[in-house]
């Protein structure tokens, strides 16, 4: 009991900290992003600009407009996925036909020759440090301190708990910081290998050198996540759920690659790749998780 008792109070400590690390992170990330693209524009294709050659005017102005483009979809995403409520539980919110029939049940969870089945996430739930009935799905989370729909983790980058309402516009995070940093080391490939051949002086050398360091470190990370979260989508499973000791099978809320895939991104394909959603969708993604119906309500009695 003591060493729980601990473990709790480190945990919430370390809740406390990251908390406190919200604006310090969020000005990390941005200031990343900003290096990077001041290395690959005003540092190495900027100056093609005013080389007098007609070819390399075109192509530095191409790779200026379009790779400027692609870093503020990054940061557009990682803006939504910051300042976005990943999903709140509504206050008074409980799966039962009325308050009676929840004070009801909430009083036969408490016995102990009533079960369910532990691994179905279907069963009715019911958050002690809340003290709220929590949907299908949903998760408490200890650093924002309150349960979250379709909670999938909390992430440091973002600072915030990646949920039912920004789990898109992580992903879209993720996967357009994966093409800039492998469009960054792809663009600074020959600038580095002149680096190296003593070719490239100035200030620009060091910056070219470490936003080729910084981005492939992030292109190699963020390919790996997002083969996982591809695999999560396609399955229509979080990533609390995916590490779940028991977890049911098959999984009930299995519709299908495309069906999962439209739940997350919405079914207009021209707006997959912006970090927002419409009215509808988002209404569709409340009622995915609020609207549902559960396991019926009648206790099983337990095996002797």
């Amino acid at each position: 009991m003591l060493s729980a008792s601990r473990y709790l109070n480190c945990f919430q400590y370390c809740a406390r900290v990251l908390s406190l690390l919200g604006s310090v992170m969020v000005l990390l990330v941005l200031g990343i992003i900003g290096f990077t693209w001041y290395a690959v524009v005003p540092g190495t294709y900027g100056p093609l600009v005013s080389s007098g050659s007609l070819g390399k005017i075109i192509g530095g102005v191409l790779v200026c407009i379009i790779y400027s483009a692609l870093i503020l979809m990054i940061v557009w995403s990682y803006l939504a996925a910051v300042s976005a409520d990943p999903g709140k539980v509504p206050s008074g919110w409980h799966p039962f036909a009325d308050e009676q029939q929840a004070r009801i049940e909430l009083e036969r969870l408490s016995y102990s020759d009533y079960y369910f089945d532990r691994r179905d996430p279907r069963r009715p739930r019911f958050c002690k440090r809340c003290q709220a009935w929590k949907p299908e799905r949903a998760h408490h989370c200890s650093v924002s301190g309150r349960c979250v729909l379709k909670m999938d983790h909390f992430c440091i980058w973002v600072v915030n708990c990646v949920g039912l309402l920004n789990y898109k516009f992580f992903l879209l995070f993720l996967f357009y910081t994966f093409l800039g940093s492998l469009s960054t080391v792809v663009l600074l490939l020959k600038p580095m290998i002149d680096f190296f051949q003593h070719a490239l002086t100035g200030p620009a050398a060091p910056l070219v050198f470490l936003a080729v360091v910084i981005n492939t470190a992030f292109a190699v990370s963020l390919a790996a996540f997002l083969v996982m979260h591809g695999q999560l989508v396609g399955a229509n499973c979080s990533t609390i759920e995916m590490y779940e000791k028991d977890r049911l099978h098959p999984w009930p809320y299995n519709k299908g690659m495309r069906r999962n895939w439209e739940e997350v991104f919405g079914r207009n394909k021209l707006r997959w790749f912006l970090p927002l959603h419409s009215k509808e969708e988002k209404r569709a993604l409340l009622d995915s998780v609020l609207n549902t119906r559960l396991l019926p309500t009648t206790l099983v009695s337990s095996p002797v």
